[in-house]
């Protein structure tokens, strides 16, 4: 049975996007980034004492700052190149829907920064094997956390695509990502003595809690809300994206 048209079209731009990010180096370039940052991380922290100390730590900050920065570099001016490079009159000529076109994008962002977070889990469970023999059992929810946290944070990165220009669309991605939302979180809950749980980098830290949630020191949500925050991130800033993308006009 062949595949509904509007699926086939999503795919050919899925793989005409993943094309581009080999042709201009952005994606060897970051899996050379993340191999060695991935690295680097582990020899930082070689000195815990067992497994579950070690992923505890190293799915905790860097696993933060790895993925956040995949989801910005591969979202950041997806969309809107389209608009400012005017190759959107190639594609919008065609007989394609523009949600067709958030679809596939987001698509070949997502196999992306999958690529990243497989890259910088396999180095943890391969320095785990190789020093304690063993991985924590809850190492599967933990990626499963990764992938949504990443998805949530390419999926609000495409929104400022949607309506802003490629650099500007970046800039503002990492302004929120790294300082305005980690202000917020700091202050509300050092200064305010308030939890939050609606900040997406917040949220994040479930991801290197999740090994062993009774013995982490640092802040988390609950996990249900957390998967639930994420959750709506993804979807509501998806939704806003594709109808973003459907009023935008070339200029």
């Amino acid at each position: 049975m062949a595949l509904p048209s509007s699926l086939r079209q999503a795919g050919t731009v899925a793989k005409y996007e993943l094309w581009k990010h080999l042709k201009d180096w952005r994606l060897i370039g970051l899996i050379m980034l993340v191999t060695v940052f991935s690295v680097l991380a582990v020899k930082g922290m070689e000195g815990a004492g067992s497994a579950v100390a070690f992923s505890k730590e190293f799915f905790f900050m860097p696993a933060y700052f790895l993925i956040t920065v995949a989801g910005v570099v591969f979202g950041g001016d997806v969309l809107a190149s389209e608009f400012e490079r005017k190759t959107g009159y190639l594609l919008f000529s065609n007989p394609m829907r523009r949600v067709t076109l958030v679809a596939g994008k987001f698509t070949a962002s997502f196999i992306s920064v999958l690529l990243m977070i497989s890259i910088f889990f396999l180095t943890g469970i391969l320095f785990m094997l190789n020093t304690y023999g063993e991985v924590p059992t809850t190492l599967l929810g933990s990626l499963g956390l990764a992938i949504l946290y990443g998805c949530a944070v390419l999926s609000l990165t495409l929104f400022f695509s949607s309506i802003m220009g490629g650099t500007g669309a970046t800039m503002l991605s990492f302004f929120t990502f790294f300082l305005i939302m980690p202000f917020f979180h700091a202050f509300l809950l050092n200064q305010v003595g308030v939890e939050p749980w609606y900040l997406l980098t917040y949220n994040s830290g479930t991801i290197g809690a999740f090994i062993d949630p009774s013995g982490t020191y640092y802040a988390h949500p609950d996990f249900t809300v957390s998967v639930l925050v994420m959750s709506a991130y993804l979807i509501g800033a998806l939704i806003l994206c594709t109808i973003a993308t459907k009023r935008r006009e070339m200029r």
